[in-house]
């Protein structure tokens, strides 16, 4: 059943393209179920999921608009920068994606083998059946790793396999941006570069020198984030002059519908915000 269409949106979420359950089209069906005015899904290194849902998407009476999520890293600590409205058929952006997507899936078969060492054997083909032909992450693995009985949950496969200063993943980080590159280049290609989960980040002091190199936006609206947290990075937005936006970071479903697209009722007047600053120029 569809639901009523609500005034919110959400423009933070993954599909299968990249470390997400639903494919394109599922993704989008279960946003129209949560009642959600307009998305924008944002997959890792992934510009595919526009192209293949924004017809779909305008079918069912959802507004659609072009995302990405690039990771960038900062004094060895991840930096993820959302993109928005950039121009898809851009070719710089899209040799650096297919760039950062081979190194990922590089990094990801040097994993599969340093499991196997410890005894723990994880098929590639069947990573690269489930990410379906777009970036490995990962996210990907660790499901592997749960279906398998060989970890509990994420948690373990993050905590005792996959996780950053694990000795399985020690030298296997995968090419990455630094957020400022990141930044050029979603702006070189016409679009709106925002800050993802800075309060996951943790990595305050680089937002000012992301301001100086082009930051437009810093998502408030997290799980992630407690009423404290989202009241600091609203300050912090409004210190330099950011919009703020935001969406549920959505990967897979659950019964509950916890963390669903549209759950943290993100206002209307953030695509407002997105379009207008297009138009300004990024």
């Amino acid at each position: 059943m569809i639901a009523k269409r609500q005034e919110h949106v959400d423009f933070h979420m993954h599909s299968t393209h990249s470390d997400g359950e639903l494919s394109v089209r599922a993704l989008i069906d279960y946003c129209a179920e949560q009642g959600v005015s307009a998305i924008s899904i944002t997959d890792h290194d992934s510009i595919e999921a526009y192209e293949e849902g924004r017809e779909y998407a305008a079918a069912a009476g959802i507004g659609f608009i072009p995302g990405v999520e690039i990771s960038s890293t900062w004094e060895g600590r991840d930096i993820h920068i959302l993109g928005y409205l950039y121009e898809p058929t851009h070719l710089r952006l899209n040799q650096t994606l297919i760039r950062l997507r081979e190194r990922r899936r590089v990094r990801a078969e040097a994993i599969v083998n340093r499991l196997a060492e410890r005894g723990v054997e994880v098929s590639f083909d069947k990573l690269l059946e489930r990410s379906k032909g777009g970036s490995i992450g990962r996210a990907h693995i660790a499901s592997v790793l749960v279906e398998q009985e060989y970890v509990p949950s994420f948690h373990d496969a993050f905590s005792r396999y996959l996780g950053s200063g694990t000795s399985l993943m020690e030298g296997l980080d995968s090419e990455k941006l630094s957020p400022q590159a990141a930044i050029e280049l979603i702006l070189e290609a016409g679009g709106v570069p925002v800050l993802a989960h800075p309060g996951r980040t943790n990595q305050d002091g680089a937002i000012e020198a992301m301001v100086e190199c082009g930051l437009r936006g810093i998502e408030t609206y997290c799980h992630s984030h407690n009423p404290a947290g989202f009241r600091k990075y609203k300050e912090i937005a409004k210190r330099y002059g950011l919009f703020c936006s935001g969406g549920a970071d959505f990967h897979a479903k659950r019964e509950d519908d916890r963390g669903a697209p549209g759950s943290l009722r993100v206002p209307l007047e953030v695509l407002d915000r997105i379009q207008e600053t297009k138009v300004k120029g990024g």
